[in-house]
This record gives C-alpha cells, sequence and structure tokens, in this order.
C-alpha cells in the first residue's frame, strides 16, 4: 500500500553552495531537493562526501539556468548534469518514474547470457517528485530535502523510522529491484558496511541472497565505478567485509575472497584498515591508487616468495610481479590505467625506504614519492613502530598533506 508523505521540519548542515543550486531552480519555477544519501549521512550524524539534487527541471533545461560552462549533460542510461557552483560540484538528476516494461525489450546477451527480464536498460522516463522517490532502491535513500523551508519529505513513510530503527529496506518487490538493477545488491550491501549497527529486513536479506548471481549481469563499466569508490572510501575495509560475509565478494574481487582467510588477507585488512584509520585522522588525503597500492602489497610479497611482511629486493622480476598482481586481485573489475600505474609506482618504492645506502634526495624526487611515503608509513604502523621517527627520517612533502586532525575512527 502506497503510504502518504512524512513531511518534517528539520536544519540540516548542508553546504551552502547546495543551497546556491537548489534556489537558482527554484527561482527558474522548478521543484528542486537534496536527496538520497547526504540526508541518510545527516541524520546520522556522518558528514556526507557529497550533496546530490534532484529537481523537475530536464537536463536541458538544467544546462540552460547554469549555462554551459557550469553545467555538463553527461550519461547515457542516465543522463544528468554536473553542476559547478563556486567550485563545488553537483549531480543534479532529473526527478524520474519507473520505467514501463524496462526489461521487456529486445533481449541482449552479457557474458554469454541472456539478460534478466526486467532489467533496466534505459531510465530517461522523467516523473514527478513521487515517483522519482518510489523508483530508488532503499527507503533511507529515498528522503527529500529542501533546505529553504528545511522540510524533511518520506514519500514511501518507511525512510525516517528505518533510518531510527537501523533497517536496510528495498522499495517495493526486493527481488524485483534487484532484479531491475542488480547494482542494487551490491549497494545495499554498502550500507551494511558503511552505517554501523544497521542490518537488512527479512525480506530485502531473502531477495538479496537468492537474487546475488545476476551481478554477473551488471555493467562492467558500473562496477567498476563501484570498485573505484570503495577504493576511494574511509570505509572500503567494512564495504569488503560485509561483501565476504554475505558471498558476494566471489563474484566481484574472487582473487581477494580466494585469500581472505589466509596470512596474505588478514595482512591486507590490517594495511588498509590503518590506511583508513589514518585518512580519516587528517594524516593524507584520499587516493585511489594509494588504497590499491595498500591492498596488492601482502600479495606481491607472496608473488614474489618473501616471507609475509617483508619486502622483496628490486629486480626486472618485481616489476612482473607488480603488474601480475595488480591485474589478478582486481579482475574481474577494469581499474583506470593511471590508477595501476600509480599503485605500480607507490609499491616499487617501497624497498628503496628500507635500504641502507638509501639516497633521501634522489627518492624525494619521485613523482610518487608522498604516496609511497604513505605507504611505508602504514606499513610500519601495522608492525608496530614509532611513527614519529619516521616521519622524521623521511620528510612529507606539504602540499600532499593535509593538516592533521582529531582522531575519529577507533583502532
Amino acid at each position: 500500500m502506497t503510504a502518504d508523505p512524512v513531511s518534517v521540519a528539520r536544519r540540516l548542515a548542508v553546504s551552502d553552495n547546495s543551497i546556491r543550486v537548489i534556489s537558482e531552480l527554484h527561482n527558474a519555477g522548478f521543484e528542486a531537493y537534496i536527496v538520497g544519501g547526504a540526508i541518510r549521512d545527516l541524520l546520522l550524524g556522518m558528514t556526507p562526501k557529497d550533496f546530490d539534487i534532484s529537481t523537475a527541471a530536464n537536463p536541458e533545461e538544467v544546462r540552460r539556468i547554469f549555462g554551459r560552462r557550469n553545467a555538463r549533460i553527461i550519461g547515457k542510461r542516465f543522463r544528468l548534469v554536473h553542476v559547478y557552483m563556486k567550485g563545488e560540484l553537483f549531480e543534479v538528476s532529473t526527478f524520474r518514474k519507473a520505467p514501463v516494461n524496462a526489461g521487456r525489450q529486445e533481449r541482449h546477451l552479457r557474458n554469454g547470457e541472456e539478460l534478466p527480464e526486467n532489467l533496466i536498460v534505459s531510465d530517461n522516463s522523467f516523473g514527478t517528485a513521487r515517483e522519482d522517490a518510489w523508483r530508488r532502491d532503499f527507503t533511507i535513500n529515498a528522503l527529500f530535502y529542501d533546505p529553504e523551508s528545511g522540510r524533511i519529505i518520506d514519500h514511501t513513510g518507511l525512510g525516517l523510522n528505518d533510518i531510527r530503527d537501523h533497517v536496510i529496506r528495498a522499495i517495493g518487490d526486493p527481488a524485483l529491484r534487484f532484479e531491475e538493477d542488480p547494482v542494487r545488491i551490491l549497494r545495499a550491501l554498502k550500507l551494511v558496511g558503511q552505517c554501523e549497527g544497521f542490518s537488512l529486513d527479512s525480506a530485502t536479506e531473502n531477495a538479496l541472497f537468492r537474487q546475488m548471481p545476476l551481478i554477473r549481469h551488471a555493467s562492467p563499466s558500473r562496477l567498476s565505478l563501484e570498485l573505484e569508490k570503495i577504493l576511494g572510501s574511509q570505509r572500503g575495509d567494512l564495504h569488503l567485509a560485509a561483501f565476504h560475509d554475505y558471498g558476494l565478494l566471489n563474484y566481484f574481487l574472487p582473487a581477494i575472497e580466494a585469500a581472505w582467510d589466509r596470512d596474505p588477507g588478514r595482512y591486507m585488512k590490517e594495511l588498509l584498515f590503518e590506511r583508513n584509520c589514518r585518512i580519516e585522522e587528517g594524516c593524507f588525503r584520499n587516493s585511489i591508487s594509494l588504497a590499491a597500492a595498500t591492498i596488492a602489497l601482502p600479495f606481491v610479497e607472496e608473488e614474489l616468495g618473501c616471507p609475509l611482511r617483508t619486502l622483496w629486493h628490486p629486480s626486472p622480476e618485481s616489476v612482473t610481479a607488480i603488474r601480475a598482481v595488480l591485474d589478478r586481485i582486481f579482475r574481474p573489475q577494469t581499474m583506470m590505467l593511471k590508477v595501476l600505474m600509480s599503485a605500480e609506482r607507490i609499491l616499487l618504492l617501497q624497498p628503496e625506504f628500507e635500504r641502507p645506502d638509501r639516497h633521501l634526495a634522489q627518492l624525494m624526487q619521485q613523482h610518487s614519492y608522498g604516496h609511497a611515503r604513505e605507504l611505508m608509513l602504514i606499513r610500519h604502523a601495522v608492525a608496530g613502530d614509532d611513527p614519529e621517527r619516521l616521519e622524521a627520517e623521511w620528510p612529507e612533502i606539504r602540499e600532499e598533506s593535509p593538516r592533521k586532525r582529531s582522531r575519529k575512527r577507533k583502532r
């Protein structure tokens, strides 16, 4: 049964620029809200990584309002607009409704199999704010916020209660929602990992287990984008742990799943946890390539036959091994070449920090010195070494490391 929208007044700490974008859309005569994960995070006392906006204006109208220099239409399956407001980027989407007969189009093959009947292959049917809320994935992601009035609108009538009760619930029939878009399976488990104390409701959990093999039909480009988001997240270790617990990791990153309970897998988890703690503490800026190198390090040691938690002797063989490991552990996902090349340089420099005849000035001139230094500090922190001595011995490059802030995450 369709619930009436729940509207409550509450001021949320959204960015000033997001309010400016909303105001511009309102002034042009269009309904507009801040939507999705940002509202969920603010209600949970977390800091959103970005503020997504949804509006009644179509992509061309949004571009006309903000101008071609500040607004760019992107996407095919799901067209939206990147809007730049005073240096801050916002994704502005148009209200959508559930596509009619989305899966009953010409059947295509992916991975040698016919795509699921209800898989959404086009999602550009514009609708109302209410229709947009009901086509979203989970109730806690379907909240709309108007910063000018301070209203939070819950069209499903379930989102605010589910945030209070720490429940992750699919909107509508969960089995159908996962068939429409198998990436929702991955996103459900990311929420389990990143929202402390949250769990799937029974219907959503049962459907997730039943539909999990459908992840093979998800768009490779979208899965690769999700991998990059995980590597760039300060909760990436928790995401992977949730994937392992529910059996998704065997589909998503099978090489890491195979090593999960072996020594390299345990060492990888220690390193990634320490990396994410240091990111939260403000010790170093976020970096996808650093996360990739952090995950790969134990497997490079294993590939080269080194005792765990030791390093290899630089050689042409080590270069080949690093490339092979980076290719293997992230398969079947595909990462950007520049990320892999940066991760390779970070790993190649690790033995240089331990050489007794090292040349500090030469090492500091290396393009990836800052990232490589950070991985060296992560390694030694996991080993229990004194970080202050190492930081003094290996000077930081100031532009790569922000001012330290207070610790947020419990070790």
